[in-house]
């Protein structure tokens, strides 16, 4: 069976400091798979190498059988990325943005505005659309950049911290979309 993840000896090492060690990981497709941790135990770096943004120190990770390593392309087209700090463009308003990370995925232009019409009202932003970046809360940054991981209708969803600074209506909310993607076979 094809796995949405899998690692072997999966380690990276900073200086003397080894972040992680050894991890053999599997995930099922379609599942809801959270890493619990202590700050510093490597949650965030094992994030960043399974969505290849950090080259693993040792050992494989795979993404739906593709190798982040050797195969980043594909492997990347297959996820989306909400990492731990958003990183926006901020002169940008929020359908402008989510129209830029379309054409990035080269998505039709007619897909990205439908897409993102739904996304937006989906997350309760659709008032604010024309409002730039720099004047969003931290909260509907965080929905923003939710918006923005989901636009390609990926197939493995990588969170890194997804309610910090989320007000308890809008963490329902996002909870409720996040249990849509699992039964629809995102794995999350």
């Amino acid at each position: 069976m094809e796995q949405a993840i899998e690692t072997v000896g999966l380690r990276r090492v900073f200086g003397e400091v080894a972040a992680v060690e050894s991890l053999d990981l599997t995930v099922e497709p379609g599942t809801f798979f959270g890493f619990l941790g202590p700050n510093g135990a490597g949650k965030s770096t094992t994030i960043k190498m399974l969505t290849g943004l950090l080259a693993p120190t040792a050992g494989t990770a795979y993404i739906l059988c593709h190798d982040v390593v050797t195969e980043s392309v594909e492997a990347k087209r297959l996820i989306g990325v909400v990492p731990e700090e958003s990183a926006l463009f901020e002169r940008l308003t929020g359908p402008e943005y989510l129209r830029f990370v379309g054409r990035m995925y080269a998505m039709p232009r007619t897909v990205i505005d439908e897409r993102s019409q739904e996304l937006l009202e989906l997350m309760a932003l659709h008032d604010d659309a024309g409002k730039l970046i720099v004047d969003y809360s931290h909260g509907m940054r965080k929905k923003l950049s939710i918006c923005a991981a989901i636009i390609h209708e990926p197939r493995v969803l990588f969170l890194d911290e997804p309610f910090e600074g989320i007000d308890a209506i809008s963490s329902q909310l996002v909870r409720s979309i996040l249990k849509q993607l699992v039964e629809t076979g995102v794995t999350i």
